[in-house]
């Protein structure tokens, strides 16, 4: 926590009470942190004091039309709402402007003078100009971040210094390429081809491809496009010693290392106006040729020739799926005979596995990864496509970062399990399609072998600003259709790199009537988890978001409090629960009649949404299970208490001749050792009596576990009120209620 930060949220919340009911101004945390809702109270702070209502979160036009430039005081000047925004502006960037006065001083200068020469502005004066001002409201960086590069910074201050009153804004000189510096350079571009101002839009489009075309003949007599060709090099990670502004032999060798990298048809060191757009364009020049496509058609004899004559040597094809094309739902799945037909024409295939993957939630479902390894892995096997096969998993969205590591590297960890359980029917590869970052991030992280680059999609946040990663397969860069009568299909161009062979020859397995052992885990590990995600609940105590590999025979562990622990385990066998607890027979997805008889009875005496959420638990339990039991016991010790829910599914179909069985057990440990839950742990073990569950016990305890998701305040209180409750609730249904 910073104490000056907290300061300037203090001050701004006394300040602006009185603009709340009218919008202008909400309460904001004091917590001392920096972010952009601080951020925010500040930049309506000082469109209040500019008398702009209503008031928004952006430094917009009004703001910057309003904004007079702040100068050093006199030595007798009064504090005034607008020197403390500044000041507090500065604190929350990280610089001491000499204290939180409300005085634009001496100190206050030189934090605006450091600001000024870290931002790279040749004029370090102490003024604060609108420019300023906006880049103070902000959440940029203007010092070396972790990660930054220090020719980038360069890059990025020599932006501000020659170019800021052009762009309109201030680069972050944080050291690291992205979207800001990108888009900085795209503007810069289009004033040295003398692009009107209000023209210029920081988008590589048509207009300054044409104008960048017209300047190559003179392109290295001019000093400022050599200089941008320079900066460019450097922010796509070419090691350029100096920004000279000539065209040298360094900046020749440069050139030619990137032409190289990028398989361009021309590797010469000269530029072109092609070399100059794939640096500050993910898509480059996308009339350049291709030797590879992808393509959602399922091909026939004559859109291969179409292929093989517009000189395509690799095509992507799909492993499973449909696709709506002119309204009507059509396969895109690669079928044996199409498989032949390209390889006897010379064409290699490179498979790519989606069946979603197009939006955000997509990714958010439990052990989607499992699942999507599992149908990849047979498809391709069934295909006969060849052990070593990189298969392409597709994340076609604009993920941003955080969405890379909450949800698309999870679901990359799920696959890498799903690929090593099935070693035994065929080693496979894996490789994602995805934007740079998204690429880029998942193979500096282990997690794919290879990758396929989406650089068609210019747009994308996670291209741009983002160099492509240094060892892609495939690049992905235009979409459009080809041929003529039979032989017309849309394609996908694609850049090919060399580092995928593809595949050119297919062995499909023998036709066997009974399945793999791979195939038979397959069916039981998707069986157990539709079993233990079909309730949020179980879910949650198991791995709570954490990733784990579900694996058969493999104890899962987790410490979810000082006092609570859990273990789950998947079995290729059905587990005897031993003695005591209460066996609830599942059938057709549904609970035996008697339990459901003696659950409504005892449900009866709680609250309707109580009762609710209890046969809803027990519900989506049944009916993930299908056919089989579900056992909870438990097992006191003086310490310990040890309460197991145990699922035996008999009958898993793995085709439609052939069933296996699978089960699985969570056990919670309760430990009172250190005798933090003295107040509770005689009604808790007084619950047992001859070591068998009631009925009502375990309506308590499953509603108990229902509360996990409902209560929000950790998974130990619920299951503990649930305990108790089933202290108080046993001693009706000694008789009657036993299930067993």
């Amino acid at each position: 926590m910073d104490e000056m930060v907290k300061t300037v949220q203090s001050w701004l919340n006394k300040t602006y009470q009185g603009y709340i009911a009218k919008g202008d101004y909400q309460t904001i945390p004091e917590n001392g942190k920096t972010g952009w809702t601080t951020v925010y109270a500040l930049t309506r702070a000082l469109q209040i004091e500019l008398g702009i209502s209503p008031t928004a979160d952006n430094f917009g036009p009004g703001t910057e039309k309003a904004f007079k430039p702040l100068t050093i005081g006199a030595s007798d000047a009064k504090p005034s709402n607008i020197n403390y925004i500044l000041q507090g502006a500065f604190y929350c960037k990280g610089y001491s402007p000499g204290g939180f006065t409300g005085i634009f001083g001496g100190q206050t200068q030189i934090a605006v003078k450091m600001f000024q020469k870290d931002a790279g502005l040749a004029t370090q004066d102490g003024v604060v100009s609108t420019i300023i001002m906006k880049s103070l409201l902000n959440m940029s960086a203007f010092q070396t971040v972790s990660g930054g590069n220090i020719a980038v910074r360069t890059v990025q201050q020599n932006l501000n210094r020659d170019y800021s009153a052009w762009i309109g804004a201030l680069v972050p000189c944080d050291g690291l390429y992205g979207r800001d510096t990108n888009t900085s350079l795209i503007y810069a571009l289009q004033k040295e081809e003398g692009m009107a101002r209000t023209t210029a839009n920081g988008n590589f489009g048509p207009g300054t491809t044409t104008n960048l075309t017209n300047l190559i003949p003179t392109f290295t007599s001019n000093k400022a496009l050599v200089l941008l060709l320079q900066y460019s090099l450097a922010c796509n990670g070419l090691p350029i010693n100096q920004f000279s502004g000539t065209y040298d032999a360094e900046t020749t060798n440069l050139v030619k290392r990137y032409q190289e990298f990028m398989k361009m048809s021309i590797t010469t060191g000269a530029i072109n106006m092609g070399t100059f757009k794939a640096l500050l364009s993910s898509a480059g020049d996308t009339n350049r040729s291709a030797t590879a496509c992808d393509t959602s058609y399922v091909l026939n004899t004559d859109q291969i020739d179409t292929l093989w004559n517009a000189g395509y040597r690799y095509v992507g094809r799909y492993l499973t799926g449909n696709v709506i094309r002119g309204g009507v739902r059509v396969p895109k799945a690669m079928n044996q005979t199409e498989i032949a037909a390209i390889l006897k024409k010379g064409l290699k295939i490179f498979p790519i596995y989606q069946d979603g993957g197009y939006e955000i939630p997509y990714f958010e479902v439990p052990l989607q990864g499992i699942s999507d390894g599992y149908k990849a892995i047979d498809a391709a096997y069934n295909l006969g496509f060849p052990a070593g096969t990189t298969i392409y998993f597709a994340v076609d969205l604009d993920a941003y970062d955080y969405q890379i590591t909450d949800l698309i590297i999870p679901y990359f960890q799920n696959l890498r399990a799903a690929f090593k359980q099935n070693q035994d029917l065929r080693s496979y590869q894996i490789g994602v399609y995805g934007a740079r970052n998204v690429c880029s991030r998942l193979k500096n992280a282990g997690l794919v072998d290879n990758v396929f680059v989406a650089d068609m999609s210019t747009g994308f946040s996670g291209n741009l600003g983002f160099p492509i990663p240094d060892d892609w397969a495939f690049d992905q860069y235009f979409e459009m259709s080809i041929g003529t009568g039979n032989g017309k299909l849309d394609i996908d161009k694609v850049t090919y790199s060399g580092a995928d062979k593809a595949v050119s020859v297919v062995t499909p397995p023998p036709v066997s009537d009974t399945p793999s052992s791979a195939a038979i885990n397959r069916a039981r590990l998707m069986r157990i988890r539709d079993v233990l995600y079909g309730n949020s609940s179980l879910a949650a105590l198991v791995d709570d978001k954490v990733t784990f590999e579900l694996e058969l025979e493999k104890i899962n562990s987790r410490v979810i409090s000082p006092n609570l622990a859990v273990t789950f385990k998947a079995s290729a066998k059905l587990i005897n629960p031993g003695d005591g607890g209460t066996t609830v027979s599942v059938k057709d997805g549904k609970v035996s009649a008697s339990f459901e008889k003696e659950l409504a009875n005892w449900t009866g005496s709680l609250s309707s949404e109580e009762s609710e959420n209890t046969q809803k638990l027990i519900a989506d339990l049944a009916a993930k299970v299908v056919l089989g039991d579900i056992t909870i016991k438990w097992s006191p010790a003086k310490d310990f208490i040890t309460v197991s829910i145990i699922a035996n599914v008999p009958e898993i179909e793995v085709t439609d001749k052939y069933k296996t069985n699978a089960s699985m057990s969570i056990t919670l440990i309760i430990d009172n050792k250190n005798k933090d839950l003295d107040s509770q742990w005689d009604a808790i073990t007084s619950t047992v009596t001859d070591g068998v569950w009631k009925t009502g016990a375990v309506a308590a305890f499953v509603y108990a576990l229902y509360g996990v998701s409902v209560f929000g305040g950790g998974l130990l209180a619920p299951i503990v009120i649930g305990l108790v409750g089933i202290g108080l609730l046993i001693k009706d249904f000694l008789d009657k209620s036993s299930t067993k």
